[in-house]
């Protein structure tokens, strides 16, 4: 059974809520007008006023009207965000597994995430607070299914494009934390290695890659090679190592797009995070821009395959067969790495 940290007196919501939300707090609890959000936002009012308006009738639902009740829009540290963040993560992680739902009643002071196993039994997941709950909410990660007296929820398909940027995200953070540890040690040895691996994996998440994985061709062979499956996990872990944003390598369309990046490497100062950064360059540049966006994206990013054909406009189903090609050459450029300077795939 997997626990998650129950409500503390101290809370953030506005760490966890979107923009909308905070917008929305500013003019109904602060009582800031509408135009001065606007203008703050750098949008046009009506585009506030929207937002809103949508607000107030998410507050038909009892678990948002109860969270947003009684807060305020006020700075949080940027320590305590980050945990809520992580909190936010672990909980919308339950809610990926299958059969699992948010159950919560009124008369409760925390939402619980359950599973339904055997025969019809539940067993429970965990506890979150409201405020969590409001958030998974308010960014449509879940959604109300029914229920009378005890209501009922489930993740969305946005929810499940999310989980893989979230625990991306958390990856980077685990890693610079690591990195910068007091031992200092800079040696990249197996037990090392897989501990960095390990940060992306855990119950109720899986890579796309091992999903793919466990599918047969007409032949009856893997779909996903293992040597493809690690160069991909390879390539994730130079770039959580390496600590870019989630943006940097996205929608470039020629080499020149990342000469500013190979500066970056130049000056970082730990060896080992330098020596990351440059390879996973040198690995994108070699994939190209379009196969290098799929690769990023369910390899580096952990965004499922059909989040990421819809966000790429592509045909149902076409994206295994374009990120197995992308698989193949990302195997052949570590080949080739490896027989420059002995770097080892995996």
């Amino acid at each position: 059974m997997t626990d998650l940290h129950n409500v503390q007196t101290m809370r953030a919501p506005d760490a966890l809520l979107p923009e909308a939300a905070r917008r929305y707090l500013a003019h109904t609890a602060q009582g800031r007008p509408i135009r001065e959000i606007a203008r703050e936002a750098g949008c046009h009012a009506s585009t506030v006023l929207r937002q809103v308006r949508k607000l107030e009738t998410l507050r038909d639902d009892p678990i948002v009207d109860r969270a947003l009740s009684d807060h305020v829009v006020r700075n949080t540290a940027s320590d305590h965000a980050k945990l809520r963040m992580d909190d936010l993560t672990d909980a919308l992680r339950l809610l990926c597994q299958h059969r699992a739902m948010l159950l919560y009643r009124p008369d409760l002071a925390h939402p619980a995430i359950v599973k339904t196993v055997g025969e019809g039994d539940m067993v429970v997941l965990g506890a979150i607070d409201l405020d969590l709950a409001a958030a998974l909410i308010l960014r449509n990660w879940i959604t109300q299914e029914g229920g009378t007296s005890v209501q009922r929820y489930r993740v969305t398909e946005e929810g499940r494009g999310a989980l893989p940027r979230l625990v991306a995200a958390r990856d980077v953070r685990a890693v610079r934390q690591f990195g910068n540890g007091p031992s200092g040690n800079k040696e990249i040895g197996p037990d090392r290695r897989s501990r960095d691996r390990s940060l992306s994996t855990g119950p109720g998440f899986e890579s796309p890659l091992s999903a793919l994985a466990r599918r047969r061709g007409p032949d009856g062979r893997p779909f996903l090679p293992t040597e493809f499956v690690a160069a991909g996990d390879r390539l994730h872990e130079d770039y959580a190592i390496a600590g870019f944003d989630s943006t940097d390598l996205l929608g470039w369309e020629c080499s020149d797009a990342l000469h500013n990046l190979y500066d970056r490497a130049t000056a970082i100062p730990d060896p080992r995070k330098g020596e990351a950064f440059t390879r996973t360059l040198d690995a994108i540049r070699d994939l190209g821009p379009g196969l290098s966006e799929v690769v990023l994206r369910c390899c580096c990013l952990r965004e499922g395959l059909e989040a990421t054909e819809k966000r790429l406009g592509w045909s149902a189903r076409s994206g295994k067969v374009v990120l197995r090609i992308a698989l193949q050459r990302l195997t052949l450029f570590y080949a080739r790495r490896r027989g420059q300077d002995g770097l080892l795939i995996g």
